[in-house]
């Protein structure tokens, strides 16, 4: 459909409602990190939001880093370091305890602290299996759990020393891969480009050749480092303790036979030999084979071989266990290696018999060797992952810059076109490049589909519409029956570019200069004494003007000019109340007795301006001159109107549509008289000012007031959602903060001023439907009034009648149930996607549709059909009501 229908304004998803709505913002200090545009989250992830933000910088400190590295450079080599000093077991043993146990709760701290910051990438990763594994290894370090130090070498089993330290060294080379940032290699930001690569000539890279590229390098890198660590990991066990040694256990097998037959020979004597030499001789020849010579570990002490024993109640000595008492016995209990007799010969109560050797040598070399590995393990990673990133940087990231850089090109170009800044290069540097180009084309698609959108409609499409949405779409809206297939036309250019409205406000925020004019000194007393309703009706949607006479009309607008929280910061500064009173009273005398376009209808929307004023904190982006102007402009907004709508003057050639050549000949005419008044001395309202802040201040009337020319709506919807799409990380950050954040002060608010003075007018001509329903409907009925009267004239003067101009035809809450859904709601959604404390009124409008959906019911008795479709539409404007209060943290 050619015309932009609501849901095309919908929120993308829906959100979670996180609450009630935060207090009136106002400017906040120093300003909020943006991110790109995220789905929101629920409570657990708002919490690993706001954490991640407070453990990042200690994540990344300097001093936290040293500390981890030292961290893993001692949990390496520190139980080397200690055997290979020869660090005696008390006290080396609780120190190094302490050392590993102090070292694995800060690999666990760190784990949880990157868990934390990186909780969508961190978590059961490939680096999170790293530094579990790394962390688990400690256990192995620390002699109360599984470790190795002080505790006796057996036969029976022993740690993998190997495994253990490769596990540690698989940590630091994750580490070493994270830090290298491969898994970051498309990196929009990296400075050494490559100038000499050119990908603008006839075969661009494409994305199935860079795969077959990549995959093919990287595997022939991951394929050598594979060979390089086969080869290389057993050159580090030359030299160690073969692990197939038999000969202990050989020896202590021969020591058990040899005191077997020593005993025997004994036994045989019969008493003749008390004393045998058989088994000093075998202990003398173990000694001799384990010759410090030939081999680097020796026995040094041996139990169970007792020398003293008693045989037939008769002593007697088998000699051999003292001769290992002058042995060199070992510092650390760690080198002690102990082999057992597998089963005694002699029944002894020293059974079973023990043989220790000490292993200071060998184990020595081994923690030496171990510790070359793990280095040169960690060497080779160092130097695949600097080699795999260069191998990255010229096969995926520089021409991934190249296309970044030809659609960043090209998308400035576009958003000067759109006549919008481009803000790429603020962009947040945590940013991943792949949602950089995804948030790029995605706003490019809602852009493009805003400018496709015309102010037209096919006959089929109408078809499809009831009467009422007809009479809206063609008779309100001014929408234009073009054929089912048409061309795109241009994007008609809204009055912002006009020689009229084209020239800036010049505000920027409450400290424009333009604005720091002498101003009249006012005392500080009501200039209305007494209101017909009290301030907390007039400061709330609740203000019912229709309920008020004439004079109490009046006395609501001098009070919002003079007295409101606005006025002594407007109307005080730039008029006299004498003055104003006088411009008033001819303004008043110049609306006519009207259903609707009449004083009342002047002061509704004064009073809405001003409600969106104080809600939106207009003080805080907008100098007063542009708001005093603005309610001037609300207060004249249709003045001198005849109840006739413009097309109706433009079909009688009206003396108006004739001055005006037919574009927007009673807004014009509002204009005019307007300036008309102020003229005069004695009531010009803008008198006080210089010669540039009057011009200023005529500016923004003239915009205001022709903007509120139905015609202009649709443009005014597609600028206001242009906008939100530029700035939606800003807009949403926003809806979440309490305080008003620079960026979306300066960026979204100030830059954007003369387009909210302009939104603000219309929206509150337009407002009726966001008031409580009994406002609501008494507004809707005066409206409907006016347009049966113009319907009369038509019939009178024999012209075509207006599909909402017909009293014979028309249904009056069906017709409110097609203005709210094609005109209304599409503007609103728009502003509070932009003014999220304006959400409120959204949520009264989809209220308001349900109870025009009701009358409708009661009143036309519709086909099951026809409310099934008025039913969807009112569930779809309150589901979007709920989605935009969700919006507000």
């Amino acid at each position: 459909m050619s015309v932009a229908p609501a849901e095309n304004y919908a929120s993308e998803s829906a959100s979670d409602k996180l609450g009630e709505k935060p207090p009136r913002r106002s400017v906040g200090g120093a300003g909020v990190v943006l991110v790109i545009p995220e789905k929101r989250e629920g409570f657990l992830k708002r919490t690993l939001v706001n954490w991640s933000q407070k453990l990042r910088p200690l994540l990344e400190s300097f001093a936290f880093r040293v500390t981890l590295v030292a961290c893993l450079i001692f949990a390496l080599f520190g139980g080397g370091l200690f055997v290979v000093l020869d660090v005696p077991d008390d006290p080396g043993i609780p120190i190094l305890d302490t050392l590993m146990t102090i070292v694995m709760v800060l690999f666990i701290l760190e784990m949880i602290i990157n868990g934390i910051v990186d909780y969508k990438t961190y978590p059961l990763s490939f680096f999170f299996w790293m530094d579990a594994l790394g962390t688990v290894s400690m256990i192995f370090e620390i002699s109360t759990l599984l470790g190795s130090g002080g505790k006796m070498q057996t036969a029976a089993g022993s740690v993998d020393a190997m495994l253990i330290r490769t596990a540690r060294a698989a940590k630091v080379g994750a580490r070493v891969g994270r830090l290298s940032k491969l898994m970051k290699c498309i990196s929009y930001y990296l400075k050494d480009k490559d100038k000499k690569m050119d990908l603008s000539g006839k075969n661009p890279a494409e994305a199935k050749k860079l795969s077959g590229r990549l995959m093919m390098t990287l595997s022939t890198k991951v394929s050598l480092l594979t060979i390089l660590l086969v080869l290389a990991i057993p050159l580090f066990s030359i030299g160690q303790y073969p692990e197939q040694d038999l000969s202990m256990l050989v020896w202590i097998a021969k020591l058990e036979r040899e005191y077997k037959r020593g005993y025997d020979e004994i036994v045989a004597s019969s008493g003749s030999v008390n004393t045998t030499m058989v088994f000093k001789d075998a202990v003398a020849e173990m000694i001799d084979f384990y010759n410090p010579a030939t081999a680097n570990y020796f026995p040094y002490k041996m139990k169970g071989f007792p020398e003293q024993v008693s045989i037939n109640s008769t002593s007697a000595n088998i000699l051999g266990e003292a001769l290992l008492e002058a042995r060199l016995a070992p510092t650390q209990m760690a080198d002690v290696y102990r082999i057992s007799v597998p089963a005694c010969q002699v029944d002894r109560p020293e059974c079973p018999a023990h043989l220790y050797f000490n292993f200071h040598n060998p184990r020595r070399i081994e923690v030496a060797q171990d510790m070359a590995m793990a280095f040169c393990i960690i060497l080779l990673m160092i130097l695949v992952s600097a080699n795999l990133n260069q191998t990255l940087h010229k096969l995926v990231v520089q021409p991934m810059e190249s296309m970044l850089s030809v659609v960043k090109d090209n998308a400035s170009q576009l958003l000067k076109q759109f006549g919008l800044e481009d803000d790429m290069d603020t962009a947040e540097e945590d940013v991943e490049e792949t949602e950089l180009l995804e948030g790029i084309f995605k706003k490019f698609a809602r852009l493009a589909s805003l400018a496709a959108g015309r102010n037209e409609a096919t006959a089929e499409e109408l078809a499809g519409m009831d009467e009422s949405a007809r009479g809206v779409m063609m008779e309100m809206m001014n929408v234009q029956v073009s054929p089912a297939v048409a061309a795109p036309e241009p994007n008609s250019s809204s009055l912002r570019t006009s020689a009229v409205s084209g020239a800036q406000t010049g505000s920027e925020g409450p400290e424009s200069p333009v604005a720091v004019v002498t101003a009249v000194e006012m005392p500080d007393v009501p200039v209305i004494a007494s209101l017909p309703v009290s301030r907390d009706v007039i400061e709330s949607w609740d203000m019912d003007v229709l309920a008020l006479d004439s004079d109490a009309q009046t006395k609501v607008a001098i009070h919002i000019f003079f007295d409101s929280t606005l006025g002594k910061i407007t109307g005080r500064s730039w008029s006299e109340a004498l003055t104003f009173k006088r411009f008033h009273q001819v303004v008043k005398a110049g609306y006519n007795d009207l259903p609707y376009h009449n004083y009342a209808h002047a002061c509704d929307v004064l009073h809405t301006v001003y409600r969106l004023l104080c809600l939106t904190s207009a003080k805080t982006w907008l100098n007063s001159v542009d708001v005093y102007a603005l309610l001037v402009a609300a207060l004249c907004h249709d003045i001198g109107h005849q109840g006739r709508t413009n097309p109706f003057l433009v079909e009688l050639c009206d003396d108006l549509a004739l001055r005006y050549n037919d574009k927007s000949p009673l807004e014009n005419m509002h204009c005019a008289k307007l300036f008309e008044i102020a003229a005069k001395e004695e009531t010009d309202v803008f008198k006080q000012m210089d010669k540039e802040t009057k011009k200023q201040a005529r500016r923004v009337c003239i915009a205001a007031i022709l903007h509120t020319d139905n015609v202009n709506h649709f443009e005014m919807v597609r600028e206001i959602s242009k906008i939100y799409e530029m700035a939606s990380d800003l807009c949403d950050t926003q809806a979440r903060t309490a305080d008003f954040m620079p960026q979306y002060l300066e960026q979204v608010m100030q830059k954007n001023s003369l387009q909210w003075l302009e939104l603000f007018l219309h929206f509150a001509d337009v407002s009726n439907p966001l008031k409580p329903f009994p406002i609501c409907k008494k507004w809707a009925w005066r409206v409907l009034d006016e347009f049966f009267e113009q319907g009369d004239e038509e019939k009178r003067l024999s012209l075509p009648v207006g599909m909402l101009n017909d009293r014979e035809k028309i249904n009056r809450p069906g017709s409110q149930h097609g203005f709210i859904q094609f005109l209304v709601a599409p503007l609103v959604h728009g502003t509070v996607k932009i003014f999220p404390d304006l959400h409120p009124v959204y949520s009264q409008m989809a209220e308001n549709l349900g109870e025009w959906k009701k009358l409708w019911v009661e009143e036309c008795n519709p086909s099951e059909e026809d409310i099934a479709k008025k039913e969807a539409d009112v569930a779809k404007i309150k589901d979007q009501a709920l989605e935009l209060a969700a919006r507000v943290g």
